[in-house]
């Protein structure tokens, strides 16, 4: 593909649907396949224009986007046997602990602990596929970060790359969907940084923004892609969708901020706190905007501005759900219950690849189903639902009230 045919101002906005699923290891990942699932039966999945996932977001993003041309779709057009052909093979792939395995594994010569991941990944869920085997259309992309520029570096089927160093299309270079996602997933210290095996003369320069200030062999060493999480640059994965559509849905499985009366005194630990805040005021200035685009996008669509043209450059309409979001009431008789103590619980489990166990795990894809619902019901704005499809817990042997 020509490099005419890219431009990094591609923040074109446009009417379609995007959807985020954040990062937050196997906690996230089963949350996301609860909502996924839900958002398949009210007709919304199969709607979707664009799909930006980060690290545990990324496994259920990128499962999802390996078997989209491979799924049945009802007269509908749902997703028929969803819970088989994505829920099941996540929590599946869940039970499996493979963090500290890999980090293990990792220390060996030749290798690396997100090597390491990326096999895992590969051998229980991708096959060895690479990117040209997702859909072109919803375009998958999963979200990491370039430490060499500070800049987010996206993986998707039509290329790879960031705004700085350009990009890498299939073309020129394969790269496996496993590695994509260990480089979302290559959370620091332990599991990251993940190095892709490029060969410089692979990129291409976005037109007009050729690299500048850097001789050959300066520029050859910056493309040798050092990646990380995307979780550190923006956790939510909006940057691709938040200025490209005017509907974003966003499912955030990252751990709340804990609040403790007692802070450590050693170096170490200290450190990690400092981290922590650092990280929640990130996510939360992300968010904060993301809802002021909401409430700006539900009174200009109250007032019927939202259809006109030229698109409303910030208003979005669209629904938030997260890990800790208190459940609008409910507002119908088929509505789940939901015990507030329980869900507070699966808040709380760390952010890691490895196994939660049975219980946490189903409740944990239970959870993600019922606030995608009931959030979804409660604030979109603009789209159709299917309501013929009642709210049904996907592990009915662990509900949640």
């Amino acid at each position: 593909m020509a490099a005419a045919e890219f431009s990094w101002e591609g923040g074109r906005l446009e009417r379609g649907i995007g959807l985020a699923l954040s990062g937050g290891g196997f906690r996230a990942m089963l949350f996301h396949a609860g909502a996924l699932q839900r958002l398949n039966e009210l007709g919304l999945l199969t709607r979707v224009d664009r799909v930006a996932s980060v690290s545990g977001g990324s496994i259920t993003a990128g499962l999802l986007g390996y078997k989209w041309r491979t799924l049945r779709r009802d007269r509908e057009g749902r997703f028929e046997h969803f819970f088989g052909e994505i829920v099941q093979p996540l929590y599946a792939f869940s039970r499996r602990s493979i963090d500290v395995r890999d980090a293990i594994a990792g220390l060996l010569p030749f290798t690396s602990a997100a090597k390491q991941v990326a096999a895992s990944y590969d051998g229980a869920l991708f096959l060895g596929a690479t990117l040209a085997a997702l859909p072109d259309s919803p375009r998958f992309v999963f979200c990491a970060t370039n430490l060499q520029t500070g800049a987010l570096w996206r993986f998707s089927k039509r290329y790879s790359g960031d705004y700085v160093l350009g990009f890498v299309t299939p073309k020129r270079q394969a790269i496996r969907l496993a590695e994509a996602i260990a480089a979302s997933s290559a959370f620091p210290p332990i599991l990251s940084p993940l190095r892709l095996e490029l060969d410089s003369g692979a990129f291409e320069d976005w037109p007009g923004r050729e690299v500048k200030g850097h001789g050959r062999a300066e520029v050859a060493a910056l493309r040798a892609a050092v990646l990380l999480t995307d979780g550190v640059y923006d956790n939510h994965g909006l940057e691709p969708i938040v200025k490209r559509y005017t509907t974003l849905l966003v499912s955030d499985g990252g751990a709340p901020f804990a609040r403790k009366p007692r802070v450590p005194g050693d170096w170490v630990r200290h450190l990690r706190r400092i981290l922590d805040l650092t990280d929640n005021q990130v996510r939360a200035l992300r968010r904060r905007d993301l809802i002021a685009r909401f409430a700006a996008g539900r009174q200009a669509f109250e007032a019927g501005r939202f259809a006109q043209d030229p698109l409303l450059p910030y208003e979005r309409l669209g629904a938030y759900w997260g890990i800790d979001t208190r459940p609008p009431p409910a507002s119908g008789p088929g509505d789940l219950p939901c015990d507030p103590v329980r869900v507070k619980a699966l808040a709380a489990i760390p952010t890691r690849l490895s196994d939660l166990g049975e219980t946490a795990s189903k409740s944990l894809v239970n959870w993600g189903y019922l606030i995608c619902d009931r959030c979804v019901r409660k604030h979109l704005k603009g789209q159709e639902l299917a309501e013929d499809e009642v709210p049904r817990w996907p592990f009915e042997d662990t509900p949640l009230g």
